[in-house]
């Protein structure tokens, strides 16, 4: 496989909104070599930062985005919501008014339903990207809303209103700046046809099913190898957040070779790549 794009370093990052954020973030580096992708290293933010409160890890997620201007990352939260339920017309504008609009995650989530709910008669709606590539989740949902409202509010539109990086596909592929793009494991798994339910988990099967994970995914034709410690690593965390982050590695990477044609709605709700 040919390096087509001009970003040599690819970033995996299994978000978290919750309260021990440092604890759940979990970063992949992989270098784009001709031959696929070189998985190198994975770790958590907070063995890397030390003990983060979550406010201050999202900024630290967010100037290492902001300060690596060859990479593209992947991030496994929705960058946008369904258009019914958004009064802008353009993502720019939505990430511009998010703050303002939604004040904190639960009044973003009830908003979102009761909006939802007089429109449609259904309290949780999935965007266009959401049906066609399998994501579990819609935006809002009660396993999700946290992730969404936090990855927007505090890791995106930080990005965007200091133009330091480019979300795709909203945003034009700019050279100089880094690329952020929106990955989901399931659907890449799912796409791969590697989806196997009970691969997060303490119980010895889980751990195999990771590791059978691992190995299909270090055979495809995207990757070239995955270092011994990541490797390692991705096995023994019984959460599953260290294999979600190779896996997003490796979505970013095939994400970034299609050249895709995109309907509008993608550039206003967000688009899987998977």
């Amino acid at each position: 496989m040919k390096n087509l794009f001009p970003k040599s370093t690819i970033y995996g990052v299994d978000f978290s909104g919750s309260k021990e954020a440092c604890k759940k973030i979990w970063v992949c580096e992989s270098i784009s070599t001709d031959k696929g992708l070189l998985v190198k290293d994975c770790w958590n933010l907070k063995e890397k930062y030390g003990n983060l409160s979550r406010d201050r890890s999202f900024e630290i997620l967010t100037k290492v985005i902001a300060s690596s201007p060859r990479a593209a990352f992947g991030l496994d939260f929705p960058f946008g919501l369904p258009k019914s339920i958004i009064d802008e017309d353009n993502w720019i504008d939505f990430i511009k008014n998010f703050s303002k609009n939604y004040g904190d995650p639960y009044q973003f989530r009830q908003r979102c339903h009761d909006r939802a709910l007089k429109l449609t008669g259904k309290k949780e709606l999935r965007r266009y990207t959401d049906i066609e590539n399998g994501s579990p989740f819609p935006p809002c949902n009660l396993r999700l809303f946290k992730q969404t409202y936090y990855g927007i509010n505090n890791v995106l539109r930080p990005l965007v209103m200091s133009k330091s990086a480019k979300i795709l596909p909203m945003e034009d592929q700019e050279i100089s700046s880094p690329w952020v793009l929106e990955i989901c494991p399931a659907s890449t798994l799912k796409d791969l046809d590697l989806y196997f339910t009970g691969y997060k988990g303490k119980e010895s099967t889980s751990s195999e099913l990771r590791e059978t994970i691992l190995s299909k995914l270090k055979k495809s034709e995207f990757v070239t190898g995955i270092d011994s410690k990541v490797w390692k690593t991705s096995v023994e965390n019984a959460e599953g957040d260290a294999l979600d982050s190779v896996i997003a590695a490796i979505a970013t990477y095939r994400g970034l070779y299609p050249d895709l044609n995109l309907d509008d709605i993608y550039k206003l709700e967000g688009y899987i790549y998977v």
